[in-house]
């Protein structure tokens, strides 16, 4: 098992370290195990499912999300997590996992798209509000078995009014296990100062300031505003140097996603 570590300054306020049975579900009273056809905007050909064969328990204190193609159709997992988790002025919040994404060989993962990232929770709360307005933190986002990740923020005032800041290319060794995070630092006076920033291994790669949206509007509702954690495994992708899976993408653990916890802190 392998429970969230202490983090110094910080107290912890929700976790999962996907202890159960193998083969069971993940905790469906932390997680919505969605279910949904493709996101063709996103040029994803996967569906879905609440079964077991996408998601389940290691039985040693690991969800694994695994993709599968059968009759002709991938099929994989996305979970959304039931709480969401906001950072109070003059406090600090870290959203993070420990995670290890698809171990075949690239050229065995083409379209395969891995992803640890949050919505804003008004996308959900019966406020009207939808994407990009309510906010998207993309925390950890890889593809086709790439060693590189993104760290990218969207927001916007909803419609085609679609803004982003992200991170140069972040490099891991693929076959690790690694720690991906995101920090609200609202420890500052005033939000023009407040950041984003983005961690791996306790390094920090990115960083988004208050000043730099310029707009405190925008800026709550990607900074003072919950958000929930999602983790997911897309088959098809417009990631950069993105495309479809191909007679070589191969079903299985080995292009999916290994989580050994999730866990929300907010500083003391």
């Amino acid at each position: 098992m392998s429970p969230p570590p202490a983090e110094s300054g910080y107290s912890l306020v929700w976790s999962d370290d996907f202890s159960g049975a193998a083969g069971s579900l993940p905790n469906q009273s932390k997680w919505n195990i969605v279910s949904s056809g493709p996101n063709s905007g996103n040029q994803e050909v996967q569906h879905y499912t609440q079964s077991n064969s996408n998601s389940s328990l290691s039985g040693s204190g690991m969800l694994h999300i695994t993709p599968q193609h059968n009759n002709g159709q991938w099929t994989s997992a996305r979970l959304e997590c039931k709480s969401s988790f906001q950072c109070p002025a003059g406090h600090r919040l870290l959203l993070q996992a420990e995670l290890r994404s698809g171990t075949f060989p690239a050229n065995q993962q083409s379209g395969i798209w891995p992803a640890f990232w949050a919505l804003g929770n008004d996308i959900r709360n019966g406020n009207n509000v939808s994407w990009p307005q309510c906010g998207e933190w993309d925390i950890f986002e890889n593809a086709h078995g790439a060693d590189f990740s993104l760290g990218t923020l969207h927001y916007g005032r909803g419609g085609t009014d679609h803004l982003s800041k992200g991170s140069a290319r972040q490099t891991f060794q693929v076959e690790s296990f690694h720690t991906w995070a995101v920090k609200v630092n609202r420890s500052p006076s005033n939000w023009q100062d407040e950041t984003l920033e983005w961690w791996l291994d306790g390094n920090k790669f990115f960083q988004v300031k208050g000043s730099d949206v310029g707009d405190g509007e925008l800026w709550g509702r990607v900074a003072h505003k919950g958000f929930f954690p999602i983790l997911n495994v897309a088959v098809g992708s417009n990631f950069p140097g993105g495309g479809q899976p191909d007679d070589k993408t191969t079903t299985g653990l080995g292009s999916g996603l290994q989580v050994k916890y999730v866990a929300a802190y907010k500083s003391n």
